[in-house]
């Protein structure tokens, strides 16, 4: 897929669901056992069910600075899909993603951000009220698989 440069676009303003070149940017820690998981499961399954997918080892650019991709990444899709595992929670840049996310999420008063629980975890307080989806298991990933693909196709 092509990259595209991002949009002119400011916080506050409302986007038309139509405006989205990708239906999810996915947040994960680039760490295993998560990191595999992420490319070859989860992304793997969400392109086959028709889901447009940004991640980053298939849309950053490369030599691009690495925060403006993460940037790019959170604009252009209409959700971020947070993969929670303790290493996500122990990285600065996955941080600066989600707080991207729900910072334009409440700008436009939309929900921008689902949550998938990878690996038992606590969540921050900030994310703490956020209904999220258990995948913890392969068991639980293909029970909750048809309601993570019917989020990310209603767009927000």
């Amino acid at each position: 897929m092509e990259p595209t440069e991002p949009r002119e676009w400011h916080a506050g303003e409302q986007k038309d669901s139509s405006s989205f070149d990708y239906d999810v940017f996915v947040s994960y820690r680039q760490h295993e056992p998560e990191l595999s998981w992420v490319r070859r499961v989860l992304c793997e399954r969400l392109s086959s069910a028709g889901v447009r997918v940004f991640v980053d080892y298939r849309q950053f650019r490369l030599g691009a600075p690495l925060v403006k991709e993460m940037e790019r990444g959170v604009l252009q899709s209409a959700y971020t899909l947070l993969v929670a595992t303790p290493a996500y929670f122990a990285s600065n840049f996955t941080e600066f993603e989600n707080l991207l996310c729900q910072h334009l999420g409440l700008e436009n008063g939309q929900n921008r951000l689902l949550v998938i629980m990878r690996e038992p975890c606590e969540l921050a307080l900030r994310l703490g009220y956020k209904l999220w989806l258990p995948m913890t298991s392969d068991e639980e990933v293909n029970e909750n698989f048809p309601r993570l693909v019917d989020a990310l196709t209603s767009h927000p």
